[in-house]
């Protein structure tokens, strides 16, 4: 059970040869969503389906005039205008935010570890399994309030700490420091906890139904190689945790 970077700089890898060991002793490769089994016009129409507010509605009338203006400057600065994706939802306004300040500090999604494993096991030819799919996804993040999405953009706009951010997340990533990492995801929750919908959400729900899968994995004598996000691995209603809780032994590598 790996914890992943789901962006990165090339630098990451190599990875640590245990990494490696595990993947290559293991029969499946399980991640959270295997992005080839779905065509850019599929996708495209989740977030047509998902995505997109109804005719009439807009996302500078949800928001206060305040975050509207400080997050069109920063996608100005990113060469695109906020009125050009009025139509859609928060969620999708978020996503695209994080992605521009990623790929703006040199992380990209092609070098994040999902990515590197399903190319390993293309491969290989080892089987590939999800525990989600995209259409699920999309729906998950379309159920969280706007209020905890938009609260969750105006914290990053009033903290714009991202490359210290990110730089501590992969020191704890590469470290193996699961105390750290726990520390590093739910900072936002603590400092605000208005954001308790969106990590019950995206976390704990999605945590259950991920420890659920893993144990029906567990009980079949091949090995799976399984990644989800690091984030999904620490906490309280952490995976970690909860395979514990249901008698199994986790021994960190």
């Amino acid at each position: 059970l790996l914890g992943s970077v789901h962006v990165a700089s090339q630098d990451l890898y190599p990875l640590n040869n245990s990494i490696e060991d595990a993947f290559n002793s293991s029969t499946y490769l399980v991640v959270e969503v295997n992005t080839d089994n779905l065509t850019p016009d599929e996708a495209n129409q989740l977030l047509m389906d998902y995505g997109m507010y109804a005719q009439g509605e807009g996302f500078k009338e949800n928001v206060s005039e305040e975050l509207y203006s400080k997050l069109n400057e920063q996608f100005q600065a990113y060469g695109i205008g906020l009125e050009l994706l009025n139509d859609f939802k928060p969620f999708v306004i978020y996503n695209m935010f994080s992605q521009f300040i990623l790929e703006s500090l040199g992380y990209q999604a092609k070098y994040g570890v999902d990515v590197y494993f399903l190319e390993r096991a293309k491969i290989s030819n080892k089987t590939i399994l999800e525990l989600e799919t995209m259409e699920f996804q999309f729906s998950l993040l379309s159920s969280i309030p706007d209020e905890s999405i938009i609260m969750g953009m105006q914290y990053d706009v009033d903290n714009p700490e991202t490359e210290k951010y990110l730089q501590d997340l992969f020191d704890a990533w590469i470290t193996g420091d699961p105390d750290k990492m726990e520390v590093i995801v739910f900072e936002a929750l603590v400092e605000e906890p208005g954001l308790a919908p969106y990590y019950e959400i995206m976390y704990d729900q999605r945590n259950l139904s991920m420890a659920q899968k893993i144990e029906e994995f567990l009980a079949d004598e091949a090995v799976y190689f399984i990644i989800v996000g690091a984030g999904h691995l620490v906490g309280e209603n952490g995976l970690i945790n909860l395979l514990k809780n249901r008698g199994y032994i986790v021994e960190q590598l």
